[in-house]
């Protein structure tokens, strides 16, 4: 149950401090888009969350937006920032999360990974090495796919709390 365990828990993604992170030597963050900084199946990103990327950038963090959704929906929420963009990323296969740290030149060790799902966000980010910060979803309506994800990790919480 450990490689489902997050290093720590967000009530929301705004709660994350990123001076303290640069301070114990993180350089980049993954972040994850549906019920992570936006409202599942909603377009572009939302004033608050392009605020919290740009926060993150300008403390000195290379971002990327980290995905397992497709590319045309990726892009949609990116639009206008200036972001690095992983779609269909697979998670939580490892080599998704590696190939991001080399593109980087940085250290697995390094990366944080942020995201609203044990079974891939969490997972991934234990299983490659990087820093996993689960964040509770933003609304309660799941897709189907994740919908029966959440029944898993509903179990999984049990274990590991």
């Amino acid at each position: 149950m450990a490689l489902f365990k997050p290093k720590e828990i967000l009530n929301i993604y705004t709660d994350f401090d990123g001076e303290k992170y640069l301070k114990d030597g993180f350089k980049a963050i993954l972040l994850d888009v549906d019920n992570t900084i936006a409202i599942p199946d909603t377009g572009t990103c939302d004033e608050k969350a392009e605020a919290f990327i740009n926060n993150l950038k300008s403390l000195g963090f290379k971002v990327v937006i980290f995905s397992n959704n497709n590319t045309s929906r990726v892009k949609m929420f990116i639009r206008d920032l200036d972001v690095d963009y992983y779609s269909f990323a697979l998670k939580p296969l490892p080599f998704s999360y590696l190939n991001i740290a080399k593109k980087l030149n940085v250290k697995p060790s390094e990366i944080i990974v942020m995201g609203d799902q044990l079974l891939t966000d969490i997972l991934g980010a234990n299983l490659s090495g990087c820093y996993g910060i689960y964040c509770k979803k933003l609304q309660e309506k799941d897709s189907t796919w994740t919908s029966i994800n959440r029944k898993i990790e509903n179990i999984i919480w049990r274990f590991i709390k």
